[in-house]
């Protein structure tokens, strides 16, 4: 929710039809005090392409947001949010559908977004729940090493001194020891490995766009990381993440077949789990997704929320979820992911 953020996803990544639907509370002498960043917007997806949705700000397409809220000062939400939330009733008459996507459970704001959509909206519910697994970091990567089994610390040392005494392996930053551009460059090779369909979102011009743009702003500013791993001068291995409020969100990540017995990705990961540490941050979040090489770091999770709910004028809406409330009914079939959550 940072400007840089939705201000770039705006200028490169919004649909054409996008609408700003921004709630203001000021106070009485007109100072912002909270704000709710919404937007109206088709999606392009198939099932959904008719309906005319409101949104976080940011919150679809390509460069999507991957923690969205409203933005309120911390112990303020009681008060704040219930008033935020009355831009819903402002703006049913202009929606289909409302869709919050990745709006995260624990936020205090949660419980006041959800009742305002079932007050003023129609099938208000929790339409997805994406577990996003975390560590929360000790004070030193001695301390993390001892929460895992002796093999797993063998093999983890193992592979490291494989990978810098016969590969001649050293870590480097992008933005310090090689440009910017370079590093992306890097990351850009190695993520495209492990997509031959050419269907990662992170890939789209839009988005490569728009991280090239933020990078250049973030990476100067030490709220963003890209770690490296490089042989013979070549990335090997290369990872994105970025840094708020002490904690670590690791964003996307690359790396070279040819160093799979040895585990770079894994390598790559505990050095940014130890860069996480040695920069004094409390949590190292690897952000949504049920992937299994995560469960080999992390044995926390917290879960970001996706809401839903329709304008119950629109027949739109309502034609919308009866044929997907039919649809559900029929014997079972396989659905693209993009159908599974529409």
């Amino acid at each position: 929710m940072r400007w840089d953020w939705v201000s770039l996803w705006w200028s490169e990544c919004r649909a054409p039809d996008a609408q700003l639907v921004i709630g203001v509370l000021r106070d009485v002498e007109g100072v912002p005090q909270a704000i709710a960043p919404l937007m109206l917007s088709s999606v392009v997806q198939s099932a959904r392409k008719l309906l005319r949705h409101l949104t976080f700000l940011a919150g679809v397409g390509d460069a999507h947001g991957e923690r969205l809220d409203f933005i309120v000062p911390a112990g303020f939400e009681s008060e704040f949010s219930p008033q935020l939330c009355r831009i819903f009733s402002l703006v049913r008459h202009e929606c289909d559908t409302v869709r919050l996507n990745h709006l995260p459970e624990e936020s205090p704001n949660t419980p006041h977004i959800q009742r305002a959509l079932q007050t003023h909206f129609s099938h208000a519910s929790v339409l997805n729940r994406h577990p996003c697994s975390y560590i929360e970091l000790p004070a030193t990567w001695r301390e993390y090493e001892e929460r895992h089994t002796s093999a797993w610390r063998s093999k983890l040392r193992r592979h490291s001194n494989t990978f810098a005494t016969l590969h001649g392996g050293v870590i480097r930053m992008g933005g310090t020891d090689t440009t910017i551009p370079q590093a992306l460059e890097d990351l850009r090779r190695l993520h495209a490995v492990h997509w031959p369909e050419g269907i990662s979102s992170f890939l789209t011009p839009p988005s490569w766009s728009f991280h090239q743009r933020l990078a250049a702003r973030w990476l100067p500013a030490n709220r963003a990381i890209i770690p490296m791993l490089v042989s013979c001068d070549r990335a090997v291995a290369v990872l994105y993440g970025f840094i708020e409020r002490g904690e670590f969100f690791q964003y996307q990540m690359g790396w070279d077949h040819a160093f799979a017995k040895i585990s770079i990705g894994r390598i790559i990961i505990r050095h940014s789990i130890d860069l996480s540490i040695q920069r004094g941050l409390h949590v190292h979040d690897m952000l949504p997704g049920e992937h299994p090489y995560k469960r080999h770091w992390c044995h926390s999770s917290r879960w970001l929320l996706d809401l839903e709910a329709h304008n119950p004028a629109s027949w739109r809406a309502h034609a919308f979820h009866a044929m997907r409330a039919a649809r559900r009914m029929l014997p079972y079939k396989s659905f693209t992911p993009d159908e599974t959550i529409s």
